[in-house]
């Protein structure tokens, strides 16, 4: 049983036939669209709202685990653990921890204050962080952390079919100031005078806000010609595969699922070394680069993956392998050994 509470019922992938769906309808982004006043009120209630309708599921499905996400579901985890009751649950962290707060406005701080997570998480059967430095952070409220990574979606078993574009730099992301696609920018805006024949290719999605943005902040730097920022696509391997490198300009990531990809894919890495994913995934300097949390090392560091075009290739070369450790045939055995572990 999969269920699902703030999407109106969509699911982003499909699923299999053995697999049921049920969406609890609780939208709890839509608090923050209340009086201020009214907020904590309707917060209450919506907590009540889930609480009941999961009793139900739990009743009708009898399930043998309950498997939980953070950071969406914290602001019921609570009502989860009351409803649960003896089944084991497992929480996974998509996040890093201590670092999510960045996004938080007044009123959310506010709420999450009020309803702290921390002594219904520790009453979780066992918690799944996806990096070492997560998992760090989660071992001062839980006892029982394990670390799984993401598998990669897929792993082409061939790169010979796509022919590569002689100087396309890709990026791929959430128009989300998390991302920091202006710290992208800014370091390509100090070295693309020298390399006039290179591009930067983004693609992402949000809202269209942010894209537009995002093409302002371009135009302003006078990169309109050079930075191209595209929607969403099916066939990101192949964008990938298109490459020469890829960049992460972010502020912080829960894994950085995107790296693993493009690694897959035979192109190295440039990033930020953020917490908590990139350097747990990328061996500085041999199947990418690492770079400080600013515009001028991040700029030095796609410098040289520019003029290093046998280095770079060498590079990619290693990172494909590296990438093959998370492979899905690799992974999943790790989750099956969890579940089993919880239900002894």
């Amino acid at each position: 049983m999969f269920v699902t509470f703030e999407n109106n019922g969509a699911v982003a992938y499909p699923l299999d036939c053995r697999v049921q769906h049920q969406d609890v309808d609780c939208h709890f982004f839509t608090v923050y669209r209340a009086p201020v006043w009214k907020r904590l009120f309707v917060a209450l209630e919506m907590k009540k709202q889930f609480k009941r309708r999961m009793r139900q599921i739990v009743d009708d499905y009898k399930p043998d685990v309950i498997v939980a996400a953070v950071p969406l579901i914290e602001c019921f985890l609570s009502e989860l653990m009351q409803v649960a009751g003896r089944i084991p649950v497992v929480i996974e962290s998509h996040l890093a921890r201590g670092h999510e707060a960045i996004k938080m406005g007044a009123t959310e701080r506010l709420i999450y204050a009020l309803f702290p997570t921390d002594r219904a998480i520790s009453k979780a059967r066992l918690l799944i962080a996806l990096t070492e430095g997560d998992a760090a952070q989660w071992r001062k409220v839980h006892r029982n952390v394990q670390i799984i990574p993401n598998p990669v979606t897929y792993y082409p078993e061939s790169l010979t079919h796509v022919a590569k574009d002689e100087k396309r730099i890709i990026a791929v992301g959430r128009f989300s100031p998390q991302k920091r696609f202006d710290r992208l920018i800014d370091a390509f805006a100090m070295i693309s005078h020298k390399y006039p024949e290179w591009h930067v290719e983004i693609y992402g999605g949000s809202t269209a806000e942010g894209r537009e943005n995002l093409m302002r902040y371009i135009a302003g730097k006078g990169l309109s010609d050079c930075v191209r920022v595209y929607p969403p696509t099916s066939d990101i391997y192949t964008a990938y595969q298109r490459s020469q490198f890829f960049v992460l300009s972010s502020d912080f990531e829960g894994f950085g699922l995107v790296i693993v990809e493009a690694m897959a894919c035979g192109i190295p890495v440039v990033s930020t070394d953020c917490p908590y994913g990139p350097s747990e995934i990328i061996e500085d300097g041999k199947t990418g680069l690492l770079a400080k949390m600013d515009a001028k090392d991040l700029a030095e560091k796609m410098e040289w993956m520019i003029a290093h075009e046998e280095e770079r290739q060498l590079m990619g070369s290693s990172a494909r392998q590296a990438a093959a450790r998370y492979r899905k045939e690799n992974i999943m055995p790790q989750w099956e050994q969890a579940y089993l572990s919880v239900m002894k």
